[in-house]
C-alpha cells in the first residue's frame, strides 16, 4: 500500500513539475524573433536596433493580439462584473503603462521597450486570472 502511495505521489510531482515548467518554456513571439533573427544581429553593420526593435514589437502585438481574445473571452463566459473588471483593470494599466514608458523611453538602452513588453506580459497574465477566478 505504501509503495502504491509512493508511485501516485511520485507521478503527481512529475506531473505537477511539467506543467510548471511548460509556460516557462513556451517561446512567446519576443523570443521567436530574437532566435528567428539571431544571425542577422550577429553579423548586422548598420540598423543593428531596428532589428531588436522590431522583435519587441512582434512581441507586444502578439500578446496584444491575445488579450483581445481574452477579453472577448471574459466577456461572454464570465459575466458583466468580471468583464467590467477587466476592462477598467486594463484603462487602469494602460493609464499608469504610458506614463513610465514616456519616462523610460527618454533613457538610454532598450528599458523602454523592456518595460513595454514587460507590461504586456503582465496584463495577460492579470487578466488570465481574472478569466480564471471571476465568475458572476
Amino acid at each position: 500500500m505504501k509503495a502504491i502511495f509512493r508511485i501516485l505521489l511520485l507521478a503527481l510531482v512529475v506531473v505537477g513539475s511539467t506543467a510548471a515548467f511548460s509556460k516557462a518554456l513556451d517561446a512567446d513571439a519576443y523570443q521567436i524573433c530574437m532566435n528567428r533573427t539571431k544571425h542577422d544581429r550577429l553579423n548586422c553593420q548598420a540598423g543593428c536596433g531596428m532589428i531588436i526593435q522590431q522583435c519587441y514589437d512582434e512581441g507586444v502585438a502578439d500578446i496584444n493580439k491575445k488579450i483581445d481574445i481574452l477579453i472577448s473571452d471574459i466577456k461572454s463566459k464570465n459575466g458583466a462584473a468580471c468583464s467590467a473588471l477587466a476592462t477598467n483593470y486594463l484603462s487602469e494599466a494602460s493609464r499608469m503603462e504610458g506614463g513610465v514608458e514616456n519616462k523610460a523611453n527618454n533613457l538610454i538602452g532598450w528599458v523602454g521597450s523592456e518595460l513595454t513588453l514587460n507590461f504586456a506580459r503582465q496584463r495577460l497574465d492579470n487578466l488570465g486570472i481574472i478569466m480564471g477566478t471571476c465568475k458572476q
